[in-house]
């Protein structure tokens, strides 16, 4: 299914160790390159007026920490993708390779005009300065940036997969993903880019900083105190590993698209029934809208609950701090996306939630259901969706319209107690099976509800043929005449022998 037909195994070892090489040079640099962005920020914010210079250091040092996090981003997502061996981790992570590469591009180059790009805005600031060398040399790399776009970037499968509002497409865009090898040519492509980036950027910061000694005098003191939220976040993820919790996440994967995969078909089944009723004249009947329903809120749950489940299992499989931060930030992105439209985080994005739709239904009335506990799981979850809305936009995005997000995800990152994520991520996946259990639970009514149908107009066919025979004088003879009849309206209603 998957295709690597140009990266032999020991390819595919280099590419893994250079990832995890990357990852490991970049815990150590950005820390240094962050601080002595905050230097330079105290610094301009002291300033009366604007100064050309500090103006142009700063987004020199945005542009050094955004190289860091894209290849940060870049390595632990290819490093993730080339050690996954179920079908639905391997598609997860070729997914996040599409969103790094699209907001990559938006973070550097964004579209034609866009003036907010830490390129385009280093382009216009080496211009007023008189470097024509650095600003032709960044026309060329922009130019780059936007055709590597179009040929890697694509916009459909990262808002599909990141909004989680349409389940269907969702699932046909998945599918999709079988060719590991565009993934990874895309990731050394742009590694390439970034190269020149940083040939740059290297420059840039030469000029006013030789040998780049700003980075080593804001950072050469040692800190002081003991981390103990880093001692925290070890030790629980010590204690996880011991639990075999990921062998017992990798049974979840390991059935993720086999679920799907049912799911999609009975939903082209729905889909197939209303387009021959329509063909022969008939109108959509309830039944199939109820029923597709539903299909898409087990769609959507069974995406959520996988989703986070990938999270979990890169959290398990990394082996720093950080990385599992980069793990369990998706849980944020995850969580309001998909609940979003499950359950919506205020009363307008609820009356056109899932949910709401669900509520509708006559079935989900049974107490047997217990809908009301599922609903009071939803809100307790959701309440504080909207005040999670800017963490979101800061981990989904490096930038967006004039915003540079990247100083604020490292700095929530330096703050996430991951205890605190990992007991949301399993009242996440509590929340799914509760969800799980009633649309198969309101299936089943429906089901139960469309046979006692059948047997109603079943036995309303046989009381007519009883009245015939009755008028007739229950005469054998007739009887027999009636009798391919009943036969004939038996078989019509057939299963109204599971019901008696």
């Amino acid at each position: 299914m998957y295709t690597m037909a140009e990266t032999s195994p020991e390819s595919i070892q280099r590419l893994i160790e250079n990832s995890e090489r990357g990852i490991a040079q970049i815990e150590v640099s950005q820390p240094l390159v962050l601080e002595a962005r905050r230097t330079v920020e105290d610094v301009i914010k002291k300033q009366d007026g604007r100064n050309v210079v500090l103006d142009l250091l700063m987004s020199v040092l945005d542009t050094l920490l955004a190289e860091n996090e894209v290849i940060y981003d870049l390595s632990a997502s290819l490093d993730a993708l080339l050690k996954a061996t179920d079908d639905y981790t391997k598609r997860y992570y070729m997914q996040s390779l599409n969103l790094c590469f699209w907001e990559t591009s938006q973070l550097f180059a964004g579209d034609e005009g866009d003036e907010n790009g830490l390129l385009t805005k280093l382009e216009t600031q080496t211009k007023e300065l008189n470097q024509a060398g650095c600003q032709y040399i960044l026309r060329h790399i922009i130019d780059d940036v936007r055709e590597f776009r179009r040929k890697y970037a694509n916009r459909e499968l990262r808002n599909i997969t990141r909004h989680y509002d349409d389940p269907i497409r969702m699932y046909e865009k998945q599918r999709e993903l079988t060719n590991i090898d565009f993934f990874a040519k895309g990731a050394s492509e742009l590694m390439a880019i970034r190269m020149e980036v940083t040939v740059v950027s290297s420059y840039l910061m030469s000029l006013f900083v030789p040998n780049n000694t700003l980075l080593q005098k804001t950072t050469t003191a040692p800190k002081c105190g003991i981390d103990v939220k880093g001692m925290f976040n070890e030790a629980i993820f010590k204690a996880l590993k011991e639990k075999n919790l990921k062998e017992e996440v990798q049974k979840t994967l390991d059935k993720g698209h086999r679920e799907l995969d049912e799911s999609y078909g009975l939903y082209s089944g729905c889909c197939k029934a209303v387009d021959f009723l329509i063909e022969k004249g008939y109108q959509e009947t309830d039944a199939f809208d109820k029923l597709k329903t539903l299909i898409r809120l087990r769609m959507e749950t069974l995406f959520l609950r996988h989703d986070i489940a990938c999270s979990v299992w890169g959290y398990l499989n990394a082996s720093t701090d950080k990385e599992r931060s980069q793990n369990l930030r998706m849980i944020h992105i995850t969580k309001q996306a998909a609940l979003t439209h499950i359950y919506g985080y205020n009363e307008n994005a609820r009356e056109r939630s899932l949910w709401t739709k669900i509520k509708q239904l006559e079935e989900a009335n049974d107490a047997k259901l217990n809908t009301c506990k599922v609903e009071h799981s939803l809100k307790s979850l959701t309440g504080n969706l909207s005040e999670d809305k800017e963490s979101s936009q800061i981990f989904a995005h490096y930038r967006y319209k004039g915003d540079f997000y990247i100083p604020a995800r490292l700095d929530a990152f330096s703050k996430m107690v991951h205890h605190q994520e990992l007991t949301e991520s399993l009242e996440l996946l509590n929340v799914c099976k509760e969800l799980e259990k009633l649309t198969t639970g309101l299936l089943l009514c429906m089901d139960e509800k469309q046979k006692q149908e059948r047997k109603r107009q079943h036995d309303e066919w046989m009381g007519l043929l009883d009245g015939i025979a009755v008028k007739a004088g229950n005469d054998k003879g007739f009887e027999e005449t009636l009798k391919p009849m009943r036969e004939f309206i038996d078989t019509m209603f057939e299963d109204n022998q599971a019901i008696n």
